[in-house]
């Protein structure tokens, strides 16, 4: 089913806590998907006087998603800005911060034994990017030649009809993608009442390789057929590096390329009763010299937007966890009435002011004309569908560094850049609650659409010892998919954190935290009758 398993695993991970200020609940499901990427933090007592929220989308694996759970707050809380008081700064400079340790080997160690991946798996990737580099330099050097070398190269004579040589066959790849069975549950975060255990950990998970079935998403098949299609939109479920087109090309030392091909295709068109050319004729009609040298340059101009197009700047990178795998990521913290919500990617923190959705983050999106102008000025591009080099269809994450290569330029002006929008709010009487939660969510329903279906169950709740982590949940089924044969709306991972900013009645300012199957939501104390368990 590619993406997706048969049936959803609507299995939930949920917890509830708080403080004196405030009441926090969680609930985390991997649903339609073959693994579970995302993670979170709960951490009320980040220090005396602040608290920590964030929610982590991964793809390409949950590696990063869960580094980042581990790291991020320590990492948080040791820049010097935060030590000054300047949250919005030290945001900032810890998303830079832990991106910028993903490209260590210590840091690359530890994402290769969290994404399952041995590393014998990991050098012999490195070994066929080697080869795959010295491939892309060699057609790079075609591309640029002039007619006449190319001509000399492949043993051409524009100016005799000689006999044409009959072509080696290009040969397809046998190391293409191999489809394998994803761990069930690859890991999550759980909240405890300590800031070590509230860091995250990952999830016991059923046993199977994840090595087995390496993503290959260089571009290593840069001459491909001008038939060939790009590669379809990559899922978060570990497809979400950049690919292109799948189809071989040929070999360095063959004796056509696909200069050529493309030219005899033209004369073919051009030639009244020429005879058809394949593997095993040893003559064939040519041309004129002037239509050779015609559709020859054609050809090659053919050729060359083609290659420009297949192999921009990102696409060339090592197959291993945090260069073919990322993370977006959104976190609050809340200290005193100063809410700081930081966001990078298309999670999202909501804000309920007197019922009315106040977005906290901004959904980076490709296609976004601030996001669009740095993406071009790093030397990539935008596909109709809206993925970049046509990969991620999002703008910012950690991680990714397939698409951070560019030396001229710093971090904040990559491709895909960590930096995150940061937005600041002085809380008060009127702010109710507050969401964050993963486009699993959000591509379901919209910001005010949240508030209101929180808001209500709040309403119709506030006289029963009901958790909101029991509100989750049952946001959660709302917005599962009852198939998969849609546009894919609904067959995500989905993680939410509803925090109030005044005690919850429901929920005990103790930290709890367990997991729950379908059938034991349905037999909930004063669940709500409406709840569904959608594992039809």
């Amino acid at each position: 089913m590619g993406a997706y398993l048969s049936q959803p695993n609507t299995e939930k991970s949920i917890g509830n806590g708080g403080n004196k200020s405030m009441t926090y609940g969680y609930a985390a499901m991997q649903g339609w998907r073959v693994s579970m990427e995302d993670a979170h933090n709960c951490i009320p007592e980040l220090d005396d006087e602040t608290a920590m929220f964030a929610v982590y989308d991964g793809h390409g694996g949950e590696e990063v998603a869960l580094y980042c759970s581990k790291y991020l707050p320590d990492i948080i809380k040791e820049q010097k800005t935060y030590k000054d008081g300047k949250l919005q700064k030290a945001l900032e400079d810890a998303f830079l911060a832990i991106d910028g340790q993903i490209t260590t080997e210590e840091v690359i160690k530890e994402l290769v034994k969290i994404a399952g991946r041995p590393q014998e798996e990991t050098e012999k990737v490195a070994d066929e990017d080697d080869v795959d580099n010295e491939e892309a330099a060699l057609l790079h050097e075609e591309a640029t030649m002039t007619i006449e070398e190319l001509l000399s190269r492949f043993g051409q004579n524009q100016n005799k009809n000689a006999k044409k040589p009959c072509p080696d066959a290009s040969k397809e790849s046998g190391d293409g993608e191999k489809s394998h069975a994803e761990k069930a549950i690859n890991g999550e975060t759980e909240c405890g009442a300590s800031a070590a255990d509230s860091n995250g950990k990952e999830k016991a998970s059923a046993a199977g390789d994840a090595a087995e079935g390496s993503k290959i998403r260089a571009c290593r098949r840069a001459a491909a057929s001008s038939g060939s299609a790009s590669a379809g939109p990559a899922e978060k479920s570990g497809d979400a590096g950049p690919s292109c087109s799948s189809s071989a090309a040929p070999a360095p030392g063959s004796a056509k390329s696909k200069f050529f091909e493309d030219s005899e295709e033209s004369e073919e068109g051009e030639e009244e009763g020429s005879e058809e050319e394949d593997c095993s004729e040893e003559d064939g009609e040519n041309s004129s010299e002037n239509d050779e040298e015609d559709d020859t340059e054609e050809g090659e101009e053919e050729d060359t937007d083609e290659e420009e197009e297949m192999c921009l700047p990102g696409m060339d990178g090592k197959e291993e966890p945090g260069s073919d795998s990322g993370t977006t990521a959104v976190v609050a913290l809340i200290r005193g009435k100063q809410l700081i919500v930081a966001n990078a990617g298309d999670s999202r923190c909501v804000v309920s002011e007197k019922g009315k959705a106040v977005d906290m983050s901004y959904d980076h999106k490709p296609e976004d004309e601030l996001e669009l102008t740095r993406i071009k000025n790093a030397g990539g591009k935008v596909t109709m569908d809206g993925r970049v080099n046509g990969g991620l269809n999002l703008s910012r994450a950690i991680g990714d560094h397939f698409y951070k290569r560019n030396k001229a330029l710093p971090p904040e002006e990559q491709m895909i850049s960590a930096l995150p929008d940061v937005k600041v709010l002085t809380l008060n009487e009127d702010h109710d609650f507050m969401v964050i939660a993963c486009d699993g969510i959000w591509n379901v329903m919209s910001s005010q659409e949240v508030v209101d279906f929180v808001n209500e169950r709040l309403k119709t709740d506030a006289d029963k010892k009901r958790p909101l982590s029991a509100i989750i949940e049952e946001l959660l089924d709302h917005c599962l998919a009852p198939d998969t044969s849609g546009d894919g709306t609904g067959c995500d991972n989905m993680t939410c954190i509803i925090i109030t900013f005044s005690p919850h009645l429901g929920s005990n300012v103790a930290e709890s935290t367990k997991k729950r199957k379908p059938e034991e939501t349905t037999a909930e104390e004063n669940g709500n009758d409406s709840k569904k368990s959608k594992t039809e």
